[in-house]
């Protein structure tokens, strides 16, 4: 969280689900999403997610279940997900390189 980078992948995906959500009618009632999202990394620095446990552990991720279905729903409404859609490209190639 403190490499401006990865703050910028998490905000311009954040960006994306608030549009996507939109799109499908769903109401977001908090103020600023992305600040949320970003205090909430900021509150938990030594904090793991589950998909960076599943690939450490080798174990199947739920990308398929996150990132995976933004990128569908987003297709299916004709919206751009770029960083999504490259974050479980990114995942999914983890996941073929774990043995078994």
């Amino acid at each position: 969280m403190a490499m401006p980078q990865v703050r910028q992948v998490m905000s311009d995906a954040v960006r994306e689900i608030i549009t996507l959500a939109k799109a499908k009618g769903v109401r977001i009632a908090m103020p600023d999403p992305v600040e949320a999202v970003l205090r909430f990394g900021d509150a938990m620095p030594q904090a793991f997610s589950s998909t960076a446990q599943d690939l450490q552990r080798g174990r199947p991720t739920e990308i398929d279940y996150l990132n995976g279905y933004v990128v569908r729903e987003c297709d299916a409404r004709g919206l751009p997900a770029p960083v999504n859609r490259t974050l479980y490209a990114l995942v999914k190639l983890l996941e073929l390189r774990q043995p078994g």
